[in-house]
């Protein structure tokens, strides 16, 4: 179950499927304002899921995040319900940086330019011990998804995590060899 806080990070940040272009979630520069914007009047969030939300967002003065944006951002509720449930059936944890296990080499790193949101599967606490970052070709070669899915077994075997977007290809297979 997620919390408040994270429900509301969810509905502002992140894409949700068929929705093309109607509603433009904050970008990772913008969701740093905003953050800071709340943290500014001492609110969280979860504030924005309460009835007075929009007496609270009328006071924001933003060239691109709007009151008639964030409010459609956060009417996306019964959305994020379907979608909560089918990453949690796939095995898929949601954390947002405000949780305690958030990784403390990005907020050291990126500020507040680092993710809102960072989805995963496995252990958590694998996050803060980095590994290795693995990017490529969606229509790799058929040698360099065997050489991907070998680098993963490689890394798995000397215990070091693959940190991927998953995308069919290298990134997939390099996943795929840690499981080897």
């Amino acid at each position: 179950m997620l919390t408040p806080g994270t429900q509301a990070t969810l509905l502002l940040t992140v894409p949700f499927p068929g929705e093309g272009k109607s509603v433009r979630p904050l970008t990772a520069t913008e969701w740093g304002r905003f953050a800071a914007w709340l943290r500014d009047r001492n609110w969280l969030p979860e504030a924005l899921l309460t009835e007075g939300a929009h007496t609270l967002l009328s006071e924001l003065k933003d060239k691109t995040i709007t009151l008639e944006r964030v409010e459609a951002l956060l009417d996306r509720g019964m959305r994020l319900g379907v979608l909560v449930e089918k990453w949690s059936r796939a095995g898929l944890w949601v954390m947002t940086r405000a949780d305690n296990d958030y990784p403390m080499r990005l907020k050291k790193k990126l500020g507040t330019l680092s993710p809102a949101i960072l989805f995963g599967s496995g252990s958590r606490a694998l996050l803060d011990k980095g590994g290795l970052a693995v990017v490529g070709s969606r229509h790799a070669t058929p040698e360099d998804r065997a050489y991907s899915r070998a680098l993963g077994a490689l890394a798995a075997a000397n215990g070091h995590s693959i940190v991927s977007g998953g995308a069919r290809g290298v990134d997939e297979e390099a996943m795929l060899g840690t499981l080897h």
